[in-house]
């Protein structure tokens, strides 16, 4: 399977952010002490931290306050995640975060934003394994790189940002991985929701993207996404009864409006992906429900670990 990784030109344009997050999180590890205090005491004291940083990071008053807050961020995240039984500190009083973990609970996905100045986003990240001593795998966003994102193939250092809200184990025979449901704010127009996968190599390094959703003969892609336009809030989740991929059918708010996807919205009908066990490989249903709507599904609340629009700095 081969990898996509950026180009020289792509490494010298994003080196300094790279290189300061690298920096950041090299040092934090070098040179944190461990407090005399109780890992669960010194747990909650890096959760106030990250609570009041995060609220800067989403709601600083301008974009050199944000992006200081988000590296301070990265710091003390990494601080905490050396403390003794980290990995089972759920870090939920911090809503600016999203924390999931799979069934297996072989590991779990720490992801957050930036808004930067062109009202885009910047996502920061980690994955941490399981286990007594420390093993991450920090996530660099070079999205802003990624040509053809549906067909891509990354590691962690080309990581496609995005805020993880669930993950599904899925395993057939010998081939296990892991069904990965993010959100992107993309810009001020529109959003976009993902289906990624994520799989660990022979090496145990991460893999994100994987060529096995069909949606028609002799087209695959290497993950899912759907974009649509800014205030709408369509589904795509995970069904445990149907074990499928379920997700609104998009359609544009005026037929002339059709490829311009900051106008696209439910239309009330659901489409899916089911996995055949021949081909292994995901395939689309055009239609999952016989029942239509007559109306698109109402705007929902948004609540944490659900949608990540409610972490979105409006201005």
């Amino acid at each position: 399977m081969n990898i996509i990784t950026p180009g020289k030109w792509t490494r010298s344009f994003f080196m300094k952010q790279l290189f300061t997050y690298i920096l950041i999180c090299a040092s934090a590890l070098a040179f944190a002490q461990p407090a005399a205090d109780d890992p669960l005491e010194q747990l909650q004291r890096y959760e106030k931290n990250l609570a009041v940083l995060g609220d800067s990071t989403v709601s600083g008053s301008n974009w050199e306050m944000r992006e200081q807050a988000c590296i301070a961020m990265v710091k003390i995240l990494v601080k905490a995640l050396q403390v003794p039984n980290s990995f089972d500190y759920p870090f939920d009083s911090v809503p600016t975060i999203s924390v999931v973990y799979p069934e297996d609970r072989a590991f779990r996905l720490i992801t957050w934003q930036l808004q930067l100045k062109d009202m885009t986003h910047r996502y920061y990240g980690t994955i941490q394994m399981a286990g007594e001593e420390l093993e991450m795998y920090p996530l660099i966003d070079m999205s802003m790189f990624i040509a053809e994102p549906d067909y891509a193939v990354t590691d962690n250092d080309n990581w496609y940002g995005q805020i993880y809200y669930n993950v599904k184990k899925f395993k057939y025979k010998k081939e296990t991985y892991y069904l990965l449901f993010g959100w992107d704010g993309n810009d001020m127009w529109s959003n976009r929701k993902i289906v990624d996968i994520l799989s660990f190599d022979d090496k145990g390094q991460p893999v994100f993207g994987r060529p096995v959703f069909e949606f028609s003969e002799g087209e695959v892609r290497s993950r899912v996404m759907i974009e649509y336009k800014e205030d709408a809030s369509p589904a795509l989740v995970w069904d445990e009864q149907l074990q499928m991929i379920v997700f609104d059918y998009l359609q544009p708010e005026n037929p002339m409006s059709e490829g311009i996807y900051m106008t696209y919205i439910p239309d009330g009908t659901y489409q899916g992906f089911y996995f055949d066990k021949k081909k292994r490989h995901w395939i689309l249903q055009r239609v999952v429900f016989n029942v239509v709507l007559d109306e698109p599904p109402l705007f929902k609340p948004k609540y944490k670990g659900e949608d990540p629009n409610m972490y979105i700095k409006e201005n």
